[in-house]
This record gives structure tokens, C-alpha cells and sequence, in this order.
């Protein structure tokens, strides 16, 4: 699960699992299902760096053929203009 798992991060460009993200996974079948996408979907808003990882997550799934109902759009702490 995993390995399959991990695939679908490499084809989006992204970090691939640690061992405490994989802990959270509750997919259980290699599918690319509802299930599977919202436990990537949770990892990528885990970490600091979503980006544009999220929408091309989407777009992976929905390439696939697949329905999937989009999660709530990541909330990033960056603001345009803001002094750093």
C-alpha cells in the first residue's frame, strides 16, 4: 500500500511518505478510490508545503476516470504584499 501510494506522490511531485504519515493512512486496498484521495489529500494539508500539490492531486484522480468530490482548498499562512 505504500509503494502505491508513495507512486501517486512521485507522479505529482511530491515528498514521498515518512513512516508517522503512513501511520495515518486508513486505505486498505490499492484503489484509486474516494478513500485513497482523502488520505493523500490530508497528508499534503499536513505539510507546511501544499502548494499546488492539492489541485494536482485532483487532477491525477479525475485523469484516472475517477468521481472524486474535492476537499476544502488548503489555507496557506503566506499573504501577498505582507512585510516578512
Amino acid at each position: 500500500m505504500r509503494t502505491f501510494l508513495n507512486n501517486i506522490l512521485i507522479f505529482i511531485v511530491a515528498e514521498t511518505l515518512t513512516d508517522p504519515e503512513f501511520d495515518t493512512v486508513l486505505s486498505t486496498h490499492q484503489l484509486f478510490d474516494q478513500t485513497t484521495y482523502t488520505d493523500l489529500l490530508n497528508i499534503l494539508n499536513s505539510r507546511d508545503t501544499i502548494g499546488p500539490y492539492q489541485a494536482r492531486l485532483l487532477n491525477f484522480y479525475q485523469a484516472k476516470g475517477v468521481s472524486i468530490v474535492a476537499g476544502k482548498k488548503a489555507k496557506s499562512n503566506i499573504y501577498l504584499g505582507s512585510v516578512l
